[in-house]
């Protein structure tokens, strides 16, 4: 149920992402008068897959300083891949210039800094929380062992 509700967290903020940069795409970078209706569900499939991404850390256990960094950068490469890649197919730019490749890596860049730091927040805090629980928690058994 964890993995769920985190994927639907990651989800909800990578699509709100996605949002804001369309809007600012299609209004300052390549200004359009209109958005087509099929944009509607482009962009929950590709935040879809993004999302899925996120599979690749792993669940049970602690990773090391040097797999996280990895981990993250193959996670980063990922996200490009199925941005640019969709983009191109469903011709939310035109792979030919290099002003637009340059915003959408721009935009993907950004989106997937404040998803990771919104992430690793809520998760150290998370930690903290059960931490903190754990704590009172052997402290109440601590105490029930010395009154018996």
């Amino acid at each position: 149920m964890k993995k769920i509700h985190f994927m639907m967290r990651v989800f909800t903020m990578v699509l709100t992402g996605v949002v804001f940069a369309v809007a600012v795409f299609t209004m300052v970078i390549n200004p359009t008068e209109t958005v087509e209706t099929k944009l509607f569900w482009q962009m929950p499939l590709v935040s879809a897959l993004c999302t899925l991404t996120s599979l690749i850390y792993p669940w049970n256990r602690e990773m090391s300083k040097k797999e996280i960094i990895v981990k993250t950068l193959i996670h980063y490469l990922l996200i490009n891949a199925i941005v640019l890649g969709g983009g191109a197919l469903f011709y939310w730019y035109d792979p030919s210039q290099v002003r637009n490749i340059a915003a959408m890596v721009l935009a993907i860049t950004l989106i997937f800094g404040v998803v990771t730091a919104i992430s690793w927040r809520k998760s150290a805090a998370d930690a903290a929380r059960m931490n903190e629980k754990l704590e009172e928690y052997q402290k109440k058994m601590q105490e029930c062992s010395q009154t018996r």
